[in-house]
């Protein structure tokens, strides 16, 4: 058994997108380095792409054919969009509220004073392509871009309401939790990522990158 079950705790033993990823251990973590703060999702990773753009400046003189350059900085950026799938009410309130606690982890986390006292960096890991020269498929980063959109075509889940037989009459019993009756969740939900890779220091002065950096399969 997965060990996300019980940490999620939302899986019912019925089919859904969610508890097959869960069970194949298909998931995709999100933590917050400053608090420890994380939350996980199924990796229902529809498109991934992951950018290493060297910059560069040229100086050109009178005497030499070719330009003279000098290396400023070498980034990664990596781009990913994942789908949340529902399948229940339950499954539906578990994702947003794990969505919202993402969008609060893209802040800093601030001292008693109100300054900054740890940056937002964030951690994703789960799957291998989220990996630099760690061993444990994870990549910190700084996200810089987060969009979630509603499938509108996929539907709605809405709180079902329990009709009283014909001769009866309807009491507030005859609902199922009323304080919520109105609530409707989208059964899938895609969200994209933009961010900056931390590339990670190497101990090794003579050498910049780790001796496994970058690491392709």
């Amino acid at each position: 058994m997965s060990k996300y079950i019980e940490s999620r705790g939302v899986y019912s033993d019925t089919y859904s997108m969610g508890d097959m990823a869960n069970k194949r251990d298909y998931i995709l973590t999100f933590t917050h380095t400053a608090t420890g703060h994380n939350v996980s999702f199924p990796a229902t990773i529809q498109n991934f792409s992951d950018t290493h753009a060297t910059q560069i400046s040229e100086q050109i003189f009178a005497d030499r054919m070719d330009p003279l350059i000098q290396q400023a900085s070498t980034t990664r950026d990596i781009s990913f969009s994942f789908e949340v799938v529902n399948s229940s009410i339950d499954e539906a309130r578990y994702n947003e509220r794990s969505i919202n606690m993402l969008l609060q982890m893209m802040y800093p986390k601030l001292a008693p004073d109100g300054t900054v006292e740890a940056g937002s960096f964030i951690q994703i890991s789960g799957l291998n392509i989220f990996q630099d020269s760690s061993a444990d498929n994870s990549i910190t980063c700084i996200i810089q871009n987060l969009n979630y959109s509603l499938n509108v075509d996929e539907g709605f889940i809405n709180v079902p309401i329990q009709i009283a037989p014909v001769e009866g009459v309807l009491t507030a019993d005859d609902f199922v939790e009323p304080d919520i009756l109105g609530d409707i969740h989208p059964i899938s939900i895609t969200i994209n990522i933009t961010g900056i890779a931390i590339i990670p220091k190497s101990a090794n002065e003579n050498n910049p990158y780790p001796e496994t950096y970058p690491r392709y399969r």
